[in-house]
């Protein structure tokens, strides 16, 4: 891959970076800083009180995918810097330019992840 498409991809790692450390951390604060309602004792409370712990929850989970997504991204980053970026790390062939288009932060070739899904290890 040469300096410029090493950029291109760049550039898009780290809009990717800004959009998923804002997204965790709005996430983050509205799961964890919004006022818990008291409970009165009737059963509406006690709906209200577990619909909110379950959107929290809910929340949560999402902000740990997109933590995991945003590891990918911070890696891929360090693959640029260190001039691997775009070389798959099953077969180190290097991956195709349609699939990092679609997929930047990608680590393996379609077929070394195919494999990797279907088998669970390369």
């Amino acid at each position: 891959m040469n300096k410029k498409e090493a950029k291109k991809f760049e550039k898009l790692l780290m809009g990717d970076l800004d959009r998923l450390s804002d997204g965790i951390r709005n996430i983050e604060e509205s799961a964890l800083h919004d006022s818990v309602r008291e409970t009165t004792g009737d059963l509406y409370s006690y709906a209200e009180t577990g619909t909110d712990n379950f959107e929290r929850e809910t929340a949560l989970t999402i902000a740990t995918g997109e933590s995991d997504r945003l590891r990918d991204v911070t890696d891929a980053l360090q693959r640029i810097a260190d001039g691997t970026y775009g070389v798959c790390e099953g077969c180190e062939e290097q991956i195709i330019k349609k699939r990092l288009e679609a997929f930047p932060a990608a680590r393996y070739c379609i077929k070394c992840k195919s494999k990797l899904e279907k088998e669970g290890a390369l």
